[in-house]
């Protein structure tokens, strides 16, 4: 896994200055103690989270979607299910926690950024009382909304400390693969560094580069990539220790770090969690901001199947893109993304035809050398 800190994106962050009025000081908490024994494992369903605040508690953070069921697998008898209608990436969650909780004492935290996602941790939660906490997460910013998700963090905290006391081992039913590990988020990275005048990628959740693979090997480059789980969203993720006072690489192990500074963590976590549940405006001129500085030639985006805020999302990039003078292609993807079959085919001939365009620019076939004395007469 590649280390947190390289090739982290800089963007200024929101003054916190005013987060601290009174009336919504948390009262302080004791430093938490060194571990040296396996944690309990802690699953999260959305990238939109502190997992420094997960590990300072005695757990392991691990994204949920590296967990998913194996394709065919028999499902257990009485295994949840949730509409069909809903997006892939919702319904495969959906399975592969109830199998994880139904075998261990591990715990989930479902952020809901969405309705799917909401309805997701109502079901879980119904069914593993006290094991699922579901996390409102906004979807509008500003000092109101920072106040009420701290207060929100503070409580999911609270339930985490709740779960696993300090002073107590974890015991009996916890997963065997906890260990030691710190924290396990998406790992998602270019293949290629991306760089201008190539394809901008959105898209939903991704567990790997495949997509940006295939990009490549059909011989075009990426110029950037927007998703919850790109490089620039996780890494700075998964640096928010420093708000806590407590980052650390994958490998340090978990020591006695400062009470959270839960207003610090939420309006972090807004500023960089500008995905497609934001507001309109706001969202689009994230896009804006991103496709400016990727200076793409052409967008393709991937989006979920019966993911609502994906439809709006592409038609605001869907409008960015012709703006600017930008091909695009919108595609419908399942979770994982699948990059073979008639998506691939898709993606060719998207490619190709860019390809083509480039190389008939580079003939200069409308230029005075082609038509001649002709261009000269019509014009006299």
């Amino acid at each position: 896994m590649a280390t947190f800190f390289e090739g982290m994106d800089h963007h200024p962050k929101t003054e916190v200055s005013d987060l601290n009025p009174p009336g919504l000081a948390f009262p302080g908490r004791e430093p938490y103690p060194v571990r040296d024994f396996p944690m309990a494992n802690c699953y999260y369903t959305c990238n939109l989270l502190p997992t420094d605040l997960i590990i300072q508690t005695g757990h392991v953070p691990r994204w949920l979607g590296d967990h998913l069921r194996r394709p065919g697998a028999p499902a257990r008898r009485g295994a949840l299910s949730i509409h069909p209608m809903t997006c892939p990436y919702v319904t495969k969650l959906v399975a592969a926690a109830d199998e994880l909780l139904a075998g261990s004492d591990d715990c989930l935290v479902v952020p809901g950024g969405c309705d799917a996602a909401r309805r997701m941790g109502d079901l879980l939660a119904a069914a593993y009382p006290d094991r699922v906490f579901v996390l409102p997460m906004p979807r509008s910013s500003g000092l109101e909304v920072a106040k009420t998700l701290a207060v929100d963090l503070a409580r999911f905290e609270d339930w985490l400390r709740t779960r696993r006391p300090a002073e107590t081992a974890p015991t009996g039913g916890t997963s065997p693969d906890a260990g030691n590990a710190t924290q396990e988020p998406p790992d998602l990275d270019y293949p290629v560094p991306p760089r201008p005048g190539g394809v901008f990628v959105v898209a939903g959740p991704l567990t790997d580069d495949s997509l940006l693979r295939l990009i490549d090997r059909l011989g075009v480059h990426v110029s950037g990539l927007e998703s919850c789980t790109s490089p620039g969203r996780w890494r700075r993720l998964a640096a928010l220790g420093g708000a806590s006072g407590g980052a650390r690489s994958k490998d340090a192990p978990v020591a006695a770090a400062a009470t959270p500074d839960y207003e610090a963590l939420a309006v972090a976590l807004l500023e960089i969690g500008m995905c497609p549940r934001r507001s309109t405006i706001a969202r689009r001129d994230h896009l804006a901001r991103r496709l400016d500085e990727s200076r793409p030639t052409s967008i393709i985006y991937a989006r979920q199947s019966f993911c609502d805020p994906g439809a709006y999302d592409s038609l605001l990039i869907a409008a960015l893109a012709e703006e600017r003078g930008l091909r695009y292609l919108e595609i419908e993807v399942d979770f994982p993304f699948d990059a073979n079959g008639p998506l691939r085919t898709r993606v060719e001939a998207f490619l190709e035809a860019e390809t083509l365009d480039d190389d008939l620019l580079g003939d200069d076939l409308f230029g005075d050398e082609l038509f001649g004395d002709d261009l000269s007469e019509e014009e006299a």
